[in-house]
């Protein structure tokens, strides 16, 4: 495992057993809703930025995470979500916030993440030890 400083927060991730879990399951195995096909799609418009943070933990994020969308008052959807990646949190950055405080927030282009050990939905078959990266952002309708 190695370690990886984002922000405040210190955590020891096996990026390669992330990326062999990604590597080994495919886009099909998720949901196919309406909301989760759309999601898939703006992942191809990802910033590199994003793209690259998702890199940096091993995870696809076209794969196993659990969406959830919200209508807005635009066109655009918010959605909210989660992944699971092997590794350990070693330091937060505030005990004492709450896990959406912007303490604990790391921004990335137009996303934000945080980490957590409150761990849900998580495969059976995943490697251990687990952590969750929770993530918001607001995104287009492409679907036709």
């Amino acid at each position: 495992m190695k370690t990886v400083c984002l922000q405040d927060w210190v955590l020891k991730i096996d990026v390669e057993k992330t990326k062999e879990y990604y590597d080994s399951i495919t886009v099909e195995e998720g949901c196919d809703c309406d909301y989760c096909k759309n999601y898939i799609k703006n992942c191809k418009t990802f910033s590199q930025e994003v793209l690259d943070f998702y890199t940096m933990l091993g995870i696809d994020p076209q794969k196993e995470g659990e969406f959830m969308e919200f209508e807005t008052d635009t066109d655009e959807h918010l959605y909210m979500g989660f992944y699971h990646l092997v590794g350990e949190i070693i330091k937060k950055p505030s005990k004492k916030a709450k896990k959406w405080d912007d303490l604990n927030i790391i921004r990335v282009d137009n996303m934000k993440f945080t980490f957590t050990d409150e761990l849900d939905l998580v495969p059976e078959d995943f490697p251990k030890p687990v952590i969750q990266l929770e993530f918001e952002v607001v995104l287009p309708w492409l679907l036709e």
